[in-house]
């Protein structure tokens, strides 16, 4: 028996081990890309019934009826990004203590260890997929488009054709929180005018009704000053028995902020680290959301380009070998996302404000 093949996992059994690891929960990618298609080619397609806001002719009743068009739809192809995280696990963690286990001598042999490690490393992975693919939500939502670049491959634009007017920047006393403003009460009278003007806007191009806003920190507390939002907020009925949570809600990556008309109110903040080692906000500070479940995000993947996998499409794709000298065990983690946003323009993105920070 090689020792590739003493290993207690195979291709096939890693497949089924990466379900059951505790994987992150993401607020953009749940809430708004519940949707999973897998292709088993390079392009994911989506089918879009473009209905547009036709009404029947007035013909007299003595002539022919007029040929009507038939009803279009359009079919978007897109090419999924593709991921390959490849570890090198230090090959002297099996016969070293691991992290919780007890100083002196633990209970875990070395073959123990080095399942442990394969696991931790494992959970990694998919929570650095998980993570890129709350980026591309990220900037689908705020740019209709995501960008994706990296190392043996051009960079490539995935634009999904949002309209430009879905993309907004407010400048000058236009923006939230400016005190010219203000009543004599000191409240903001622009954000929730904005608002109503807005889910209009979207109601007309998309035909989406809006029922979520998420908002950044100083996003948040600009609406929150509205004189048509202070006082207005409310929590719904959480339960038959008529309880009502007045408390702040946490959701993964969110916080709920409480119902205001037809809207549930989100206060989102997430992190990651870019390609500089920098950390990063997901949405700046100063931006906010509209949308809905409407949008029909999707979360397609492409093809596995390797034949361990016969290029099946699968969310995550995981392997690992041995190289004989000098040994070392090596992970592969392979993965074709891309976060698409169906109805595209059943979202709007606005930078309404200055961040606190740079205010």
């Amino acid at each position: 028996m090689t020792a590739a093949s003493s290993f207690p996992f195979s291709t096939t059994d890693l497949i089924q081990v990466v379900p059951t690891l505790k994987r992150p929960q993401k607020f953009l990618l749940d809430k708004f890309f519940p949707n999973i298609q897998n292709s088993e080619t390079e392009f994911v397609a989506i089918d879009i019934d473009v209905g547009l806001r036709r009404m029947s002719p007035f013909i007299s009743p003595l002539v022919q009826g007029k040929l009507v068009e038939q009803r279009k739809y359009q079919t978007n192809t897109y090419k999924p990004a593709y991921i390959k995280d490849k570890r090198a696990p230090d090959l002297r963690k099996p016969i070293m203590r691991q992290i919780g286990e007890r100083i002196g001598g633990g209970n875990m042999t070395a073959g123990d260890r080095e399942m442990a490690n394969v696991a931790f490393e494992m959970a990694d992975q998919i929570d650095m997929l998980d993570r890129r693919l709350e980026w591309m939500a990220a900037s689908a939502l705020l740019h209709g488009k995501v960008i994706v670049s990296g190392e043996g491959f051009e960079t490539e634009v995935v634009d999904f054709g949002r309209d430009g007017q879905l993309t907004i920047a407010l400048t000058g006393d236009k923006q939230w929180g400016t005190k010219a403003n203000f009543n004599a009460a000191g409240r903001d009278t622009v954000p929730a005018d904005n608002i109503e003007e807005w889910q209009t806007l979207m109601l007309r191009l998309s035909g989406a009704q809006a029922t979520d806003l998420v908002f950044t920190t100083s996003a948040w507390q600009k609406f929150a000053n509205d004189e048509k939002v202070f006082g207005a907020v409310y929590f719904p009925k959480q339960s038959e028995a008529g309880s009502i949570n007045v408390g702040p809600q946490v959701a993964p990556g969110a916080v709920y902020k409480g119902r205001w008309g037809q809207f549930d109110l989100w206060l989102y903040n997430e992190w990651f680290i870019d390609d500089d080692g920098v950390e990063q906000p997901m949405l700046p500070d100063g931006y906010m959301l509209m949308s809905g479940q409407q949008l029909m995000g999707t979360r397609a993947f492409g093809s596995i380009i390797d034949p361990a996998f016969n290029y099946q499409a699968m969310p995550y794709a995981p392997k690992t070998w041995v190289e004989n000298d000098p040994a070392q065990r090596i992970l592969l983690m392979q993965s074709s996302p891309l976060v698409i946003p169906s109805r595209v323009n059943a979202c709007l993105a606005a930078k309404v404000c200055t961040p606190l920070s740079a205010g």
